[in-house]
This record gives structure tokens, sequence and C-alpha cells, in this order.
């Protein structure tokens, strides 16, 4: 790889620089490092969220990385509600397709009207949210724009917090009803906090990067642990295919909050 920590903190700080707040040079690799996941096939998304950077900017931080050969697929760039994602077309149409015939994503109920949280079966409102988004990005891919808005006719009716879940990957996404309020029932309840990171090591970068991060109620553990290790033996499956990242390991941790927002 031709490119330097150096080269790469410069090219993220003077073009991810909303309103001159320059990114930490930890910041900066640890962006580097997570779109080198999704380029790698590692995961299918990042929500890019370490500052305002627009998805112009951020489609120029893409193009420098491609230029010095640190990702080698067109990746894209998806807004939805002011929030940018970062994906790979071809990974996260297999992840959509594979949800569609597994079924196997785990629906966490945590409306502020029910006393604890709840597991939700794979219902037919979930299904149709996948459907139409597969269906939108093989329409938007075929027309090559290198940034794609997901209109509000679209997800008006959908959870965005069960689909960021979806389009990060994660093997279990919270749900509530967003037609009767923004609130949870998460407040002082005991959360299992599941963590993968990952290391990058070239001649000059030793870097240990979070690559995912996701809760469930500690109640529910034991009705979804097995779900979860099939999720991570898939994901080091993905992760042994690639020669790039290094050391990938998981941590889980118990943390209880008196208020949590998603």
């Amino acid at each position: 790889m031709a490119a330097s920590s150096e080269m790469l903190i410069s090219a993220a700080q003077k073009l991810l620089c909303p309103r001159k707040k320059r990114l930490s040079p930890s910041t900066c690799l640890d962006v580097t490092v997570q779109i080198m996941a999704v380029d790698l096939g590692v995961k299918p998304a990042l929500l890019y969220d370490s500052n305002a950077a627009s998805p112009e900017q951020l489609q120029m931080y893409l193009k420098s990385l491609q230029e010095s050969g640190v990702v080698t697929n067109p990746l894209r760039i998806l807004s939805i509600d002011e929030n940018t994602f970062i994906f790979n077309p071809a990974t996260i149409e297999s992840h959509l397709d594979d949800l569609l015939q597994s079924k196997s994503l785990l629906l966490i109920d945590v409306c502020p009207s029910i006393k604890q949280p709840a597991l939700v079966g794979f219902e037919k409102a979930t299904e149709d949210m996948i459907k139409t988004l597969s269906e939108f990005f093989k329409s938007e891919l075929e027309k090559g724009f290198s940034v794609t808005v997901l209109g509000e006719e679209l997800y008006n009716d959908w959870n965005l917090c069960t689909l960021f879940g979806i389009l990060l990957g994660y093997p279990a996404s919270y749900w509530f009803d967003q037609t009767k309020g923004f609130g949870n029932c998460l407040c002082m309840t005991p959360l299992v906090v599941c963590t993968v990171w990952v290391k990058w090591q070239t001649d000059d970068i030793n870097h240990r990067c979070c690559l995912y991060s996701f809760s469930v109620p500690e109640e529910l553990w034991s009705e979804v642990q097995s779900h979860v290790q099939r999720w991570t033996e898939h994901l080091r499956e993905r992760f042994n295919k690639q020669p790039v990242l290094t050391d990938l390991c998981f941590s889980r941790d118990t943390v209880t909050l008196p208020s949590v927002t998603l």
C-alpha cells in the first residue's frame, strides 16, 4: 500500500473538514479502517458520524482513497434523512438477499408502552421494508450515481433505527412505534454491549479500530445468544477472506444507563 499514515490523516483533515473543525489523527484512521472494512466486504455499510462532512466531501475523500489504492471497489454514498452511509453495492445486495431468504433478523420491541423489551418475529412489514430497500438499491445502482438519496416517500413509514441496524449489518435491531413517539423502555435496563475490534498494521500504521458495536437487553441475552454467535461466525468467515485487516476480536460488557437514545 502506497499511502502513509501522514498522507491519509492529511487527506481526511483536508477533505472532511466542515467549518474548519479538523478530525483528530486517531479519528481519521478510524474512518479509513471502517471504509476499508466496507471495501473488503467485512461489513455492508458505514454510517458516517465523525463530524458534519457532507456527502460531496465524503465522495471526494473516497476518490482520494481509491487513487492511493487503499480502496479498490466502487463504493457508493447513500443519504437518508440527513444521515450519510458509505456502502459496498455487492455486499449490501448480498446482505439484503440473505436476510430475505433466512428471515434471521432479530427485532427487539422497546416501545415505552411495554414494561420490558420483547423479541418480535420477522413480520411482513419488516420483510416488505427489506424488499423495497433491495429493489431501490438495484434500481439506483443501474443509474451509476456516486451519491444516492433515499426519498422520504420510501422511508416515511419505516423505523429508521431498525433500518439503520439492517444497513449496518447488526444481528439485532431495535424497533418502536414511531407514530406514537420516539421514546423507549431501555431506561435503567441492563444492556449487553457487543463490540468487534480489528487492527490495521502496515509499515508505519498500527491502528486498532472498533468495527461493530451493538447492544441487546440482558434479560433477552439467553434467547438471542445463539443467533449472535452465528452472526459472529459468519463475520469471522468474511474477515478471513481478506488479507488487509488483522486481529479480529470480540468483547462483551454489560452497562446500565439512565437514558438510551436510539
